[in-house]
């Protein structure tokens, strides 16, 4: 068969003009295709992505469970943003959010163009999704695609009512749109003036990020003496940070502790007694020493304590106390209430060696019926121990000076009044400064007050033996 027939068909069936269109047709439209494809090519591979912090200011709650990482907005052409991390925190009944975002756009020297404009500090970018709308503004610029963040210790000092603070717990969360921003790790709780109010320190564990080089829970910079809303369950917690990056440092202080109080509490204050607050233990009764007053129906006591205090360095803080002498140490236990000032720091005992003394008392002017009940062998106890024992009793009748009718002075006896001398043995306490018995220091011309059972004396000191 001819290639080229004598009326011009190539192999006898197509024109060679129309074939040299058709050819020429067919390599315009592949050169168009290439153009198309190789060109879009090479526009994606122009472009350029870089990573932006973005605050989006506070935002309700069922908006906020809309936000995910991945959400992407396409602002059509060049420019597009990802979502890549989200950080949540409270902030006046609504939640703050912060976000991390990838942005794609054109290349402008070390950053990109989006949405015709450069990127610049304080510029606000929209985000319109499917399922939500909303803008914020450029905090930071650059770096990686998650925020800096880290897992940071605090501890907050809070004032909240009673029940609050019997509800707080470690392992308590605090949970934004069912992310956790903070954990409860440790509780301490103290009594606050007798009022319903307790003081809590709370160790908690927040979820923050950094940004120019300070660490942030949402909005606040973590500084001490800012202010930290936390809203869990059953509580809100609007402390002020005590600590960062450190927990409760917590420690066992002895100290004793000087009150009266009422018999009836008296008899109820035993060693082994826990104090607790809210259900948060504070302090343990280890020793109590007992003595009797010039009123019998209240008892003065010295209670040894081991308080459950939190270390500031070489302080000790019981609540919103400094321990130190002369500071007042209040606790609760199921039976009783105890209120007084710390008499010793570091230590559970009065001060001095315990020792017996030979102590002469004498009363003067004592009704005869009064004198006549006092008998050798009466004590005085403070639980199981005997603080004071008379060994002896010697009675006389007082004297007055009378002027007889002739006006002469006479010295004779009082018809019933009668001067008492009574012969004692005292446990007391001997010191550098003296010596002290009930929790004073006595001396010759001291008044003593004893609990004699049945009758309650009070003498004076006339000498003290050995």
């Amino acid at each position: 068969m001819q290639v080229l027939d004598d009326e011009g068909n190539l192999f006898g069936f197509v024109n060679v003009i129309d074939a040299l269109a058709v050819v020429l047709v067919l390599a315009v439209a592949v050169a168009g295709a290439a153009l198309v494809f190789g060109g879009n090519d090479q526009l994606e591979s122009d472009l350029a992505t870089t990573n932006v912090t973005l605050d989006l200011g506070t935002q309700p709650d069922y908006l906020v469970a809309e936000m995910n990482e991945g959400d992407t907005y396409s602002l059509g052409g060049n420019s597009e943003l990802t979502v890549t991390d989200i950080h949540l925190s409270p902030q006046d009944d609504q939640t703050h959010v912060t976000i991390r975002a990838e942005l794609q756009g054109q290349p402008n020297d070390d950053s990109i163009i989006y949405a015709d404009a450069p990127l610049r500090f304080g510029r606000t970018l929209d985000i319109t999704t499917s399922r939500y709308e909303v803008s914020g503004e450029i905090r930071a610029i650059g770096d990686g695609n998650s925020l800096d963040r880290e897992t940071t210790t605090v501890v907050l000092q809070d004032t909240v009512p009673t029940t609050d603070a019997r509800e707080m717990t470690a392992g308590d969360e605090v949970q934004l749109a069912r992310r956790t921003v903070a954990t409860v790790t440790d509780v301490a709780a103290y009594a606050r003036n007798n009022s319903t109010q307790r003081t809590v320190y709370v160790e908690v564990e927040l979820e923050t990020y950094t940004q120019q080089g300070e660490r942030r829970f949402g909005t606040t910079q973590l500084r001490r003496g800012q202010t930290v809303t936390l809203p869990a369950s059953e509580y809100t917690i609007d402390g002020r940070l005590e600590r960062i990056g450190d927990g409760l440092d917590r420690k066992e202080t002895d100290v004793l502790v000087e009150s009266t109080v009422d018999v009836e509490t008296a008899a109820r204050i035993a060693d082994g007694d826990l104090a607790t607050i809210a259900g948060h233990e504070t302090a343990e009764v280890q020793t109590v020493t007992t003595y009797a007053t010039g009123d019998p129906d209240r008892k003065r006591v010295f209670v040894g304590l081991s308080l459950q205090t939190l270390s500031y360095g070489q302080r000790q803080q019981f609540g919103d106390m400094h321990v130190q002498r002369g500071n007042t140490v209040e606790i609760s236990t199921e039976s009783y209430e105890l209120s007084g000032p710390v008499r010793r720091v570091g230590t559970l005992e009065e001060r001095g060696t315990l020792a017996n003394r030979t102590v002469t008392l004498r009363m003067t002017d004592v009704r005869e019926e009064m004198a006549d009940t006092i008998e050798t062998g009466m004590t005085e106890r403070s639980g199981d121990t005997t603080v004071a024992r008379v060994t002896d009793v010697a009675v006389e009748p007082a004297v007055i000076i009378a002027t007889g009718d002739s006006g002469s002075v006479n010295v004779v006896n009082h018809p019933f009044l009668r001067d008492v001398t009574l012969t004692t043995e005292l446990q007391v306490r001997e010191t550098t400064s003296g010596v002290r018995f009930k929790g004073d220091t006595i001396r010759q011309g001291s008044t003593v007050v004893l609990d004699l059972g049945t009758i309650t004396v009070r003498a004076e000191v006339v000498s003290i033996g050995g």
